[in-house]
């Protein structure tokens, strides 16, 4: 057998390999998917020979391609854009869930970028990197319309869910991981400049949340403020967004002298905090020892401002703003005192148990931070 014969075999041997590649609308397996990316990459690569060679091979190779074409527009592309789309955190549908035994959404991805690529270097036409590109560009539709649903407001008093807002940023971003591994690189920038976008300005609704109830402390702001920082964890993450977009920033050449919009929502995030439990430290320290109504909102605010000495502390490693660590140090020493007055106070006889209570907070409060 000539060379010319064994390569003209060897392409005929994965070409009926990828055409007995007939996948359900169910699932695929992971094992399934490494074995098509496998067969595509050596079918591309024998096509490539077979097009260097005499006329009789390049036509053989021609046909071949035309063949696998069809069948991976036909039978294999759509399951794996469709199985890919569902699996994704934010996209879904109305497809089944994964079953135990189905290849993972990065799987998926690693499918769709072999395909995209074998058309590229064997194909002869551009139906599947039309169509993969068609529904990447869908995904992001989906993703952008879903962020966007949190960031319309109806006003300046209306604030978005920023414990919401956190996870479907969450989402974006391995949506943005997953369509790049399928080849949408211009598709995941956007999506992660849609991340960045929509982190920032939850940062800028919070502070805003912060000055308000500085500037008109009442129970409609006190609940607003609570509402924004009974999600510590995600407004953290929402935070550690606005920082991953200011390296962005930075990489890509913004002036060094000049605050970056991440870094200047987080200014005024941090400022707005700090005024924010400024006041709420003066309520404490006013109310502390009061009974009655006084007495139960107070615990509230001590409540409050041990979600404040979380995230302040949290933002000690992360955020290189000089006012958070001298805003916690503050908010750490004034939090002892309230510690020592309850003390004092519970030292005495007959002092009252709601004293117990407040005391216990505070002192969970320095706990959570190991102080």
């Amino acid at each position: 057998m000539t060379l010319d014969e064994r390569r003209r075999t060897s392409l005929e041997t994965i070409e009926r390999q990828i055409l007995s590649v007939r996948p359900d609308h169910a699932a695929l397996t992971a094992d399934g998917l490494d074995r098509l990316r496998a067969m595509v990459t050596a079918h591309a690569d024998a096509v490539h020979l077979g097009r260097i060679e005499a006329p009789a091979s390049r036509g053989h190779a021609e046909r071949s391609a035309k063949a696998v074409s069809d069948h991976l527009v036909a039978a294999v592309c759509p399951v794996l854009l469709a199985r890919f789309c569902a699996l994704l955190p934010i996209v879904g549908g109305e497809t089944p869930g994964r079953s135990a035994d189905e290849a993972s959404a990065t799987d998926y991805a690693d499918a769709i970028a072999a395909v995209f690529s074998w058309e590229s270097a064997a194909g002869s036409d551009t139906r599947l990197r039309a169509a993969i590109q068609d529904r990447l560009a869908a995904i992001t539709r989906t993703c952008r319309l879903r962020i966007e649903q949190h960031l319309r407001v109806g006003s300046d008093q209306d604030f978005p869910d920023v414990r919401l807002l956190a996870r479907d940023i969450l989402r974006v971003e391995a949506v943005e991981w997953a369509v790049s591994v399928a080849g949408g690189v211009s598709r995941a920038a956007d999506l992660r400049h849609l991340a960045h976008r929509a982190a920032r300005q939850a940062v800028q609704w919070a502070g805003r949340v912060f000055d308000r109830f500085k500037a008109a402390p009442d129970e409609f702001t006190h609940f607003d403020a609570v509402a924004t920082l009974s999600a510590v964890d995600d407004l953290l993450v929402v935070i550690l967004r606005v920082l991953e977009s200011d390296r962005d920033d930075r990489l890509a050449g913004s002036h060094p002298f000049v605050l970056t919009l991440g870094e200047q929502a987080l200014q005024d995030f941090v400022d707005g905090l700090e005024r924010m439990t400024g006041r709420y430290l003066d309520i404490a320290e006013t109310n502390l020892l009061a009974d009655g109504a006084a007495g139960a909102f107070v615990l509230s605010v001590l409540q409050l401002l041990r979600r404040v000495l979380r995230l302040e502390h949290a933002l000690l490693v992360s955020v290189d703003i000089l006012e958070v660590r001298l805003n916690h140090e503050a908010t750490l020493k004034r939090m002892v005192a309230l510690r020592d007055w309850l003390r004092a106070s519970l030292a005495q006889p007959g002092a009252p148990k709601g004293h117990a209570v407040r005391l216990a907070e505070i002192e969970a409060a320095l706990a959570d931070i190991g102080a």
